[in-house]
């Protein structure tokens, strides 16, 4: 998901400088939301043009970091229509080190190996970091804090989805193990065995043409 509609729904609440921006985006969304200054500065810059927000202060001429954004009518009418916008979906995800293990072949089975490790470890990690920024979270006290109730919200669903690509790094680990230990065939390998088997054939059928044309001529 793009920051455009959650830089629009922080305008919503209250104009701000674009590096309170990128601090609320983690502090309301939690650390999947962290964006860098020149993601943040297209972001802001892009929603200017299209006139979804606008300066409060300032000229156009000075730095954006020293400016307070404020959401226009067309800002409002734009996050109105992504809220109203068809149901969600699921969305299964295109994981980079899937595709590299898949077209990895049996020679590079070792490195993808150590890549799944690699990622499992990252995994863990992650996960270890976000669990406790959940259990950090300030008690609420007489009221409850809306806020903070959906940063735990958000901070669950970032440890749903660590704990089921755990899950899928040490299955898959599973599988390749058993896949580098077993006798298999290769699609890469057994298409190019076809291929020369082929190649070979043809060969042969060429040498066999030439030898009776040379044989009739005779």
């Amino acid at each position: 998901m793009s920051a455009k509609h959650a830089l629009l729904g922080l305008l919503l609440e209250r104009p701000a400088y674009p590096y309170q921006l990128a601090e609320q985006l983690q502090q309301r969304l939690g650390p999947a939301w962290k964006v860098n200054s020149g993601q943040l500065y297209q972001t802001v810059s892009a929603l200017e043009r299209e006139g979804l927000i606008e300066r409060v202060n300032g000229t156009s001429r000075a730095r954006e970091d020293r400016h307070v954004f404020q959401v226009t009518d067309e800002g409002v009418s734009e996050f109105e229509r992504f809220f109203a916008d068809s149901p969600e979906s699921a969305r299964l995800s295109r994981r980079p080190l899937l595709l590299k293990i898949t077209f990895a072949g049996p020679e590079r089975l070792p490195q993808a190996l150590r890549k799944l490790d690699a990622y499992e470890r990252d995994c863990a990690g992650r996960l270890r970091e976000i669990v406790q920024m959940r259990q950090e979270l300030p008690s609420d006290g007489p009221l409850l804090r809306a806020d903070r109730l959906l940063l735990r919200l958000s901070l669950s669903a970032d440890i749903c989805q660590l704990e089921g690509e755990l899950r899928w790094a040490r299955h898959a680990r599973e599988m390749l193990s058993w896949l580098a230990g077993s006798e298999a065939v290769w699609p890469r390998r057994h298409d190019r065995d076809a291929a020369q088997a082929e190649l070979a054939e043809r060969r042969r059928e060429s040498a066999r043409r030439g030898m009776f044309k040379r044989m009739a001529e005779e």
